[in-house]
């Protein structure tokens, strides 16, 4: 029993009669006799009674279309894994964040990448630079978006984007009037500040320092936005990343650029032993592409801050 025959014989039991199977198969009626005559030969018995020019199923023949019809089934549900594949809709991908990116500008992205890529599971881990580049490298994470670290073992990097550090402040505030901000500027004031960037805090705490600006107090947040919500509600002035602070402008917060030589370096992280998927492809091209346009934003509206008094 062969594959051509099988599609004789399903065609046969589909139609009802060999006249109508050969017209489907595009086949001469002799041929589709041949064929049903060599399957019944194979298998042993008559799949078929005749009578005149009617076929009726046997007992056995119902018995093994059934068989047939799953064994098709699994071939239509092959073929639609095989597309889904090749359009990158199936497969496992994991992309670890850290918060910043993971609290609103990642979830956007994943978001549309989910609608389009219906059989893919997503996982989300939003951990600190040094557990993604550990988790990257060790092939455990397909895509890392973290902190600029330079080259690591292990690890593929690519620059990502660069987000320069602004001044945030309620619009009544002192210095919400002013123009490019120094560190000294911000002595005497509740300063809020990030404490879970790797040596970021330890590169403000320097500028702080050298500029003897010292805060009335700091409050360390964990994230930019909790910080951006503790301007909203009065506890002082945030020094956050510019893609944060951009998303609280429609809450009538000020942004003002920071003047110091502090900025997040973001990139993009793969492991360099493992080659990625179709779908870690797909899903680096939207985050590369969303990057761009991030930072086109970010250099737009901080020409706007910088031409301001």
């Amino acid at each position: 029993m062969n594959i051509r025959q099988i599609e004789v014989f399903r065609e046969i039991m589909s139609a009802g009669s060999v006249t109508e199977a050969a017209r489907r198969l595009n086949i001469s009626q002799p041929a589709i006799s041949k064929h049903l005559r060599l399957m019944e030969h194979d298998l042993g018995f008559d799949l078929f009674l005749r009578k005149g020019n009617q076929l009726i199923p046997t007992v056995e023949a119902l018995a093994l279309i059934e068989q047939v019809e799953q064994v098709y089934t699994g071939l239509d549900s092959l073929s639609r894994f095989a597309d889904d594949l090749k359009r990158n809709r199936h497969g496992d991908l994991t992309v670890a964040a850290m918060p910043l990116l993971a609290q609103r500008w990642l979830p956007k992205l994943v978001a549309s990448f989910a609608k389009t890529h219906s059989n893919v599971s997503l996982s989300i881990p939003v951990r600190s630079t040094d557990w993604i580049a550990r988790a990257v490298a060790a092939g455990t994470v397909d895509i890392g978006i973290g902190l600029d670290r330079g080259t690591e073992p292990g690890i593929e990097t690519s620059k990502l984007m660069c987000l320069p550090l602004v001044c945030v402040c309620a619009p009544d505030h002192t210095l919400a009037g002013s123009g490019r901000i120094s560190p000294r500027a911000l002595k005497g004031y509740d300063l809020i500040t990030l404490s879970n960037f790797d040596r970021w805090p330890l590169e403000l705490d320097r500028v702080l320092e050298d500029s003897g600006a010292l805060p009335a107090r700091r409050l360390d947040v964990f994230t930019a936005h909790i910080a951006c919500e503790l301007v909203v509600h009065g506890a002082g002035v945030a020094i956050v990343d510019a893609l944060t602070a951009l998303d609280y402008l429609e809450q009538g917060l000020v942004l003002r650029p920071l003047d110091a030589n502090i900025a997040f370096e973001i990139s993009l992280m793969q492991p360099r032993l493992r080659q990625s998927s179709r779908v870690a492809r797909a899903m680096c091209t939207i985050i590369n592409a969303a990057a761009e346009r991030i930072d086109a934003d970010v250099v737009q509206f901080w020409g706007k801050l910088e031409d301001r008094p």
